[in-house]
């Protein structure tokens, strides 16, 4: 295929899967809004308290054990059938270890009914079991579309599930229903589209699972430490702080991270292709990743920061004011957190999952701590602040460094694709902030004057090249590829 190919199908690839996610975030949005004004924040953050097991749980879904079939190929079968036959066991060992731990994760928060929710949201392990080798071969065969319709339904499902059960009344149960709507439906489409034929073997080939032994437990242990890193501040501020805090706190980061999680969906795509290309490719590829994360990215986060404090109140009602500046501080982890998924990926795609999973491994003393001084020091503000500092620019730069050494590139090679876009928005959000407060076209102006003032800064820093780029990748997203040039998937 050539080059032009390639970027197009690169290109729609990442297009397929941003829109499926923003469709699903979007349709996760409407339903948290309407949840937001039935149920109170003390629910949300109860179901927080839910979220600090199964997200844990979740990091070993098949799903994380079969990326090593998009990095290793299909064309190995045992190996392929060990991977689906690990990732079905672990899924019924994980069922039953989230619903028994929920019972001392009850007993932590002293909220009893912790640990019916959290058995409950344990049943997306038996539904789910082997969806994830299904979705990595989706991946590694790089029908994206596919995994779009997929992640959309899904998305719809667990909307679906969340609004007809808070209707009747269900409560805080109405958001474990949903999770579980979501797994089905979810489960069910992967492997409708893959049809691989997988094999289940209770004891899987040995010298396969060999041969993947330690990809897969350094993928485990980077999902492990992000986990022991991203949850450390629910942890303390809902043992610390109280469900109400924990509610307001929840509420901040997801709505942060949703661009830094949509954006990051390019990642799917990132892996399958750097894996397959060369030193030289790698490099420019990862550098073009890096730019057009932040060219996308900084303008969202700063329309974010300046519409939040009229939105968020009007949206979710009143009683969630306290939530503005808490996204506001949290939107430079988030903003990070984009740059760290691309790199991250990148060293599993190197086949240096190790290093990933150190770099993560390392971070937790230093934020821990963090995030306690900082609850004792500002409360909830203080954790947020604590994110955004180690975890989100002392972090990123670390990834960097890490990043840069592994592909043998120069640092500043890999940093310079990211410093025009996000100084273009800091000097777009400083212009936009001194709009009169009395203006009564503020509201509809800062929005505005930030995207004017980030387009002029960027068009002149970079004299006319990145509006031409954007302008070119537009078009390969909507040129017609030649039949002869699409690559075969064969089932």
């Amino acid at each position: 295929m050539t080059s032009s190919n390639t970027v197009q199908s690169v290109a729609k690839s990442s297009l397929w899967l941003t829109i499926s996610y923003g469709f699903s975030k979007a349709l996760q949005l409407i339903s948290q809004i309407f949840l937001a004004r039935i149920l109170t924040p003390e629910m949300f953050g109860v179901w927080g308290m839910v979220m600090v097991i199964t997200t844990l749980a979740e990091l070993f879904k098949d799903s994380a054990i079969a990326q090593v079939l998009v990095q290793r190929g299909l064309d190995n079968k045992p190996l392929a059938d060990a991977v689906y036959s690990l990732g079905i066991t672990i899924s019924v060992i994980m069922f039953v270890a989230q619903s028994l731990l929920g019972y001392p994760l009850a007993q932590f928060f002293n909220e009893p009914i912790v640990w019916p929710l959290t058995a409950i949201t344990a049943l997306i392990f038996l539904v789910g079991a082997g969806a994830g080798s299904h979705g990595a071969v989706l991946s590694r065969r790089m029908q994206f579309r596919e995994l779009a319709i997929a992640d959309s339904g899904a998305g719809l499902a667990r909307m679906g599930g969340a609004v007809v059960c808070a209707s009747m009344g269900f409560g805080v149960w109405s958001f474990a229903i949903a999770e579980v709507a979501r797994a089905i439906v979810d489960a069910g489409l992967k492997r409708w589209f893959s049809r691989y034929p997988f094999r289940y073997y209770l004891r899987p080939d040995p010298e396969a699972v060999r041969n993947v032994r330690s990809y897969i437990s350094s993928l485990v242990g980077i999902n492990l430490a992000v986990y022991a890193n991203t949850n450390g501040d629910n942890l303390i501020v809902g043992r610390l702080l109280g469900a109400q805090a924990l509610g307001f706190y929840s509420m901040a980061y997801q709505l942060a991270m949703l661009p830094a999680f949509a954006l990051s969906q390019i990642n799917r795509v990132n892996l399958a292709v750097i894996s397959q290309r060369d030193t030289i490719g790698q490099q420019r590829y990862v550098c073009k990743m890096l730019e057009l994360c932040a060219l996308l990215s900084a303008p969202i986060y700063g329309v974010g920061f300046v519409i939040a404090p009229w939105l968020i109140p009007r949206l979710y009602g009143s009683e969630w004011t306290a939530v503005v500046p808490l996204f506001q501080v949290i939107l430079i982890f988030a903003y990070s957190r984009g740059f760290m998924s691309i790199l991250g990926t990148t060293l599993n795609a190197l086949n240096k999952p190790q290093i990933n999973a150190a770099i993560n491994w390392v971070l937790v003393p230093a934020a821990v701590p963090a995030f306690l001084i900082g609850a004792r020091w500002l409360g909830i503000m203080g954790v947020a602040i604590a994110a955004a500092g180690v975890m989100g620019i002392g972090a990123s730069i670390w990834f960097w460094l890490a990043t840069s050494r592994v592909m043998a590139c120069p640092f500043l090679l890999l940093a310079k694709p990211v410093i025009l876009p996000t100084g273009s928005a800091a000097v777009a959000l400083w212009g936009a902030t001194l709009l009169p407060d009395n203006s009564p076209y503020k509201l509809a102006l800062q929005p505005a004057v930030l995207l004017l003032i980030y387009g002029f800064v960027l068009s002149v820093g970079s004299a006319g090249r990145i509006p031409q780029m954007l302008i070119s990748l537009v078009r390969q997203l909507f040129k017609t590829e030649p039949p002869e040039a699409k690559p075969l998937n064969p089932r």
